[in-house]
């Protein structure tokens, strides 16, 4: 679709915000480097054609990455592809919750310049780091002019992601980062970018600024198990919980009755699958069958992830948006 060809410099704003890639060795394991936002820009890191302006947002283990920092991390992003002085922006961060905080982004950010995640799954003390590659990597794809057709992208190992499809698949290996069920959007080839397709699904949040509301839950269904969850959720009063279903959307008959429960107490009840790739859908009618929950108020969420789908509906809280509106938003998954 696209190669690498621009010859003018451009202007790509680095937002750190920690994890692994700015990781050192500490007295009993890792740590971030002294809270400097460490990064090697060592031999050929930066490309010829690309300035970069560094931007401290955070030095934080990834894990320690709650909705509020990513809601202002995403603040932030708008701030800098609004401002008019940089081509793309490439943001630094940790593994464990990177496809979250994409993902947020990509759900609010307009499409004026390409935004891009990268981390590294070895730090700089390790055998094998990959942080300097997968920094070049995103860098070359921040610096296309057509990325930003594509929505914030996630580069690594070569490969750049979607950030709605993207997830972490594997604990420690450089390859972890995949979209399973749908493959990357292109790959990087050392100076050039190859892009391959379009991501048709995407989800975009009302105008607006990015408000967010914690009181969301997430229940991950198992034999036995979920109905007691569900109810609490509802009790605490929750906005909204999302459900990881069994399947195509199916549940036990006891999770069906608190699923009732919780959508009578005016929680914004959504259904996803546990399973890795596949649609939920209203197929099985019996109790706790996918046309059970429908009928008892559940709004069907198509393919999403639950954790993402759980910042999505954390935002729609958060903007004031009502059931039918979240509903709508949905529809088409």
């Amino acid at each position: 679709m696209s190669d690498q060809t621009e010859s003018a410099v451009r202007e790509i704003a680095l937002v750190s915000t920690g994890g692994t890639i700015e990781m050192t060795t500490g007295s009993k394991g890792l740590v971030i480097a002294g809270g400097i936002n460490h990064h090697l820009f060592d031999g050929d890191v930066i490309p010829a054609n690309v300035r970069v302006t560094q931007i401290k947002f955070s030095s934080i283990p990834s894990p320690h990455m709650t909705p509020g920092i990513m809601r202002e991390l995403c603040l932030r992003l708008e701030e800098l592809a609004t401002v008019g002085k940089y081509d793309g922006i490439v943001v630094t961060h940790g593994t464990d919750t990177l496809e979250e905080s994409a993902f947020l982004a990509d759900i609010y950010l307009k499409e004026q310049i390409p935004v891009v995640f990268t981390a590294a799954m070895r730090s700089s003390v390790e055998m094998g780091v990959d942080g300097p590659r997968n920094l070049r990597g995103a860098l070359l794809v921040a610096a296309n002019p057509e990325v930003h057709k594509l929505g914030v992208t996630v580069v690594l190992n070569d490969e750049i992601h979607a950030a709605g499809r993207v997830t972490k698949t594997y604990t420690s290996n450089v390859s972890s980062f995949a979209s399973p069920g749908y493959g990357p959007l292109g790959f990087v080839d050392q100076d050039r970018i190859l892009l391959q397709r379009i991501p048709l699904w995407r989800l975009h949040l009302p105008p607006g600024e990015l408000s967010m509301n914690v009181n969301v839950g997430l229940v991950r269904i198992a034999s036995g198990f979920g109905a007691r969850e569900i109810r609490f959720s509802a009790d605490c009063e929750d906005k909204g919980l999302v459900i990881e279903a069994f399947g195509r959307g199916n549940v036990p008959v006891d999770v069906a009755l608190a699923v009732e429960y919780a959508v009578g107490k005016g929680t914004v009840v959504c259904i996803t699958s546990r399973c890795y790739v596949g649609r939920v859908l209203g197929v099985y009618d019996y109790s706790g069958g996918g046309i059970d929950l429908e009928q008892k108020g559940a709004i069907f969420a198509g393919d999403m992830q639950g954790h993402k789908l759980r910042l999505l509906l954390m935002a729609c809280v958060g903007m004031k948006m009502n059931r039918q509106e979240i509903s709508e938003l949905l529809k088409g998954l």
